[in-house]
Protein backbone atom coordinates (compact mmCIF):
# COMPACT_ATOMS: atom_id res chain seq x y z
CA UNK A 1 0.00 0.00 0.00
CA UNK A 2 1.23 3.39 -0.72
CA UNK A 3 0.20 6.36 1.53
CA UNK A 4 0.77 10.45 1.35
CA UNK A 5 1.16 11.19 5.67
CA UNK A 6 0.34 14.43 6.66
CA UNK A 7 2.29 16.17 9.33
CA UNK A 8 -0.46 15.65 12.29
CA UNK A 9 0.74 11.92 12.34
CA UNK A 10 4.31 12.62 12.86
CA UNK A 11 3.16 14.70 15.93
CA UNK A 12 0.71 12.48 17.14
CA UNK A 13 3.32 9.97 17.21
CA UNK A 14 5.58 12.40 18.93
CA UNK A 15 3.65 13.91 21.72
CA UNK A 16 2.63 10.53 22.30
CA UNK A 17 -1.15 11.03 21.82
CA UNK A 18 -2.64 8.76 19.37
CA UNK A 19 -1.62 5.06 19.46
CA UNK A 20 -2.82 4.69 15.82
CA UNK A 21 -0.47 7.27 14.58
CA UNK A 22 1.88 5.11 15.74
CA UNK A 23 0.73 2.23 14.37
CA UNK A 24 0.80 3.87 11.11
CA UNK A 25 4.61 5.31 11.13
CA UNK A 26 5.58 1.61 11.92
CA UNK A 27 3.85 -0.25 9.43
CA UNK A 28 6.04 2.94 7.06
CA UNK A 29 9.20 1.00 9.15
CA UNK A 30 8.44 -2.56 8.79
CA UNK A 31 7.88 -1.88 5.06
CA UNK A 32 3.74 -3.08 4.99
CA UNK A 33 2.94 0.72 3.83
CA UNK A 34 5.39 3.16 1.62
CA UNK A 35 5.30 6.46 3.07
CA UNK A 36 5.29 9.93 0.93
CA UNK A 37 5.69 13.30 2.22
CA UNK A 38 6.48 16.68 0.77
CA UNK A 39 8.97 19.23 1.99
CA UNK A 40 5.80 20.94 3.26
CA UNK A 41 5.38 18.64 5.81
CA UNK A 42 9.08 18.14 6.61
CA UNK A 43 8.80 21.76 7.47
CA UNK A 44 5.77 21.61 9.53
CA UNK A 45 6.89 17.99 11.51
CA UNK A 46 10.02 19.84 12.16
CA UNK A 47 8.95 23.42 13.06
CA UNK A 48 6.46 21.28 15.58
CA UNK A 49 9.11 19.35 17.28
CA UNK A 50 10.97 22.69 17.84
CA UNK A 51 8.34 24.03 19.04
CA UNK A 52 7.44 21.24 21.64
CA UNK A 53 11.20 20.68 22.38
CA UNK A 54 12.01 24.35 23.10
CA UNK A 55 8.82 25.07 24.89
CA UNK A 56 8.65 28.82 23.30
CA UNK A 57 6.07 30.09 21.24
CA UNK A 58 6.88 31.22 17.53
CA UNK A 59 7.84 34.50 17.74
CA UNK A 60 10.45 33.64 20.36
CA UNK A 61 11.63 30.46 18.67
CA UNK A 62 12.07 32.40 15.73
CA UNK A 63 14.03 35.51 17.38
CA UNK A 64 16.08 32.43 19.75
CA UNK A 65 16.36 30.03 17.19
CA UNK A 66 20.35 30.61 17.23
CA UNK A 67 20.51 30.43 21.08
CA UNK A 68 18.60 27.07 21.51
CA UNK A 69 20.10 23.92 21.48
CA UNK A 70 18.19 21.15 19.62
CA UNK A 71 18.82 18.26 18.24
CA UNK A 72 17.46 16.96 15.10
CA UNK A 73 18.87 13.36 14.24
CA UNK A 74 15.66 11.78 15.68
CA UNK A 75 13.91 14.01 13.29
CA UNK A 76 16.35 12.95 10.01
CA UNK A 77 15.82 9.16 11.03
CA UNK A 78 12.02 9.64 11.10
CA UNK A 79 11.59 11.38 7.70
CA UNK A 80 14.07 8.96 6.27
CA UNK A 81 11.62 6.48 6.31
CA UNK A 82 9.36 8.25 3.63
CA UNK A 83 10.11 9.09 0.02
CA UNK A 84 9.54 12.92 -0.27
CA UNK A 85 7.73 13.92 -3.20
CA UNK A 86 8.44 17.29 -4.64
CA UNK A 87 5.74 19.71 -5.61
CA UNK A 88 6.22 22.34 -8.46
CA UNK A 89 3.28 23.99 -8.67
CA UNK A 90 4.26 27.66 -7.42
CA UNK A 91 1.54 30.28 -7.86
CA UNK A 92 -0.98 27.46 -9.14
CA UNK A 93 -1.68 27.09 -5.75
CA UNK A 94 -4.34 29.79 -5.61
CA UNK A 95 -6.49 27.75 -7.60
CA UNK A 96 -6.84 25.05 -5.36
CA UNK A 97 -6.75 27.58 -2.16
CA UNK A 98 -9.97 29.11 -3.56
CA UNK A 99 -11.37 25.76 -5.71
CA UNK A 100 -11.60 23.87 -1.76
CA UNK A 101 -10.68 26.97 0.37
CA UNK A 102 -7.58 25.33 2.03
CA UNK A 103 -4.78 27.38 3.76
CA UNK A 104 -1.65 27.53 1.55
CA UNK A 105 0.31 24.53 3.36
CA UNK A 106 -2.62 22.40 2.96
CA UNK A 107 -3.00 23.47 -0.11
CA UNK A 108 0.20 22.19 -1.57
CA UNK A 109 -0.09 18.98 0.08
CA UNK A 110 -3.19 18.45 -2.06
CA UNK A 111 -1.48 19.44 -5.44
CA UNK A 112 1.17 17.23 -4.26
CA UNK A 113 -1.16 14.04 -4.08
CA UNK A 114 -2.98 15.08 -7.22
CA UNK A 115 0.52 15.45 -9.46
CA UNK A 116 1.52 11.85 -8.11
CA UNK A 117 -2.13 9.96 -8.44
CA UNK A 118 -2.30 10.03 -4.22
CA UNK A 119 -6.21 9.55 -3.96
CA UNK A 120 -7.61 10.49 -0.68
CA UNK A 121 -8.52 7.19 0.80
CA UNK A 122 -4.51 6.85 0.60
CA UNK A 123 -3.84 10.16 2.52
CA UNK A 124 -3.45 10.23 5.74
CA UNK A 125 -4.55 12.93 8.03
Amino acid sequence: MKAFFDSNIFLHHLADTSQKATGLLERVESGEIVGYINDVVVSEVIYGYLRATTDLRPYKLRKEILKVNFDLSLMKELLDMFNVLPCNIGAGVVEIIEKYRLLPNDALIAATCKQYGIKEDSHIR
